[in-house]
């Protein structure tokens, strides 16, 4: 049994999709204590990891769709581009981040930042995928 290449595509996009969400939770979690401190080096390094997976998935997400599904819901595409958003411009706040040095006044305290980006990047990305299943 023989699948075409589009159902491989349309499964790997599936999975990178999960794959961001769990990262998400993790980050959520990890990031729980940055409320009363800094993040470490790592926990800095791990955050861009996962919006950087969620600029990917959401990247692949739309071309799949476009090219192989049928088309993307405008709603999809606007909770997956403001979880990836939020994740992208916050994730440039460590300490020598592209946006804080774009920034004439960068916040002190960025951990509260990170908290705060890792929970509602949970929640847009469970509309996310919410949004998609029905089309």
């Amino acid at each position: 049994m023989d699948l075409p290449f589009p159902v491989y595509l349309i499964g790997l996009r599936g999975l990178l999709v999960l794959l961001v969400l769990l990262l998400l939770g993790a980050s959520f979690f990890l990031n729980l204590s940055l409320l009363l401190r800094e993040p470490a080096p790592w926990q800095v390094r791990f955050f861009r990891l996962t919006a950087g997976a969620a600029v990917v998935a959401f990247v692949t997400e739309l071309l799949v769709r476009t090219l192989f599904m049928g088309g993307v819901g405008r709603l999809h595409a606007v909770y997956g581009l403001l979880a990836t958003g939020i994740l992208w411009f916050v994730s440039g706040l460590g300490e020598g981040g592209w946006f804080r040095r774009s920034l004439s006044h960068p916040p002190e305290r960025v951990g509260p930042y990170f908290f705060w980006a890792s929970l509602v990047g949970v929640l847009l990305w469970w509309r996310f995928i919410e949004t998609g299943i029905g089309r």
